[in-house]
């Protein structure tokens, strides 16, 4: 049988995802956002519908680069965040709600909720990633 980098991939893949998922510090919960009605007030609400709960994650900065454009004099920085789960665990698209509920690197992280902007990044790969904005 012939060595192929396609079998060296898939030999390789499923401990580079024990890997990946190693450096998940962060637990999140995936909600969808709908307005509602509170029921005694008849105020409008906001109602959670959650997707996913209790899941593994790595919220990251992927890159903060400077615009080639200044703006008002100054050069902006764009901030991309990647949201990174399990391989196979959560697959959801665009504008879904995840919402940081525990951190075992950074304290500071939860409370953070993002917006999912797409599907991940899937195939051969070690963790679906999610490219993500923060909302709050």
């Amino acid at each position: 049988m012939a060595v192929t980098l396609g079998g060296d991939v898939s030999a390789a893949l499923p401990g580079l995802r024990a890997e990946a998922e190693s450096r998940m510090t962060e637990t999140v919960v995936f909600f969808t956002e709908a307005l509602g009605e509170d029921p005694e007030t008849l105020q409008p609400v906001t109602v959670e519908t959650v997707v996913a709960s209790g899941v593994r994650a790595r919220l990251r900065s992927a890159a903060r680069d400077p615009r080639d454009v200044p703006f008002a004099g100054q050069e902006p920085v764009v901030s991309k965040l990647v949201l990174s789960v399990p391989f196979g665990s959560v697959r959801v698209g665009p504008s879904v709600f995840v919402r940081v509920t525990a951190s075992d690197a950074d304290e500071g992280l939860v409370g953070v909720k993002v917006r999912t902007l797409d599907f991940p990044t899937m195939g051969q790969v070690s963790a679906w990633r999610y490219p993500v904005e923060q909302v709050s």
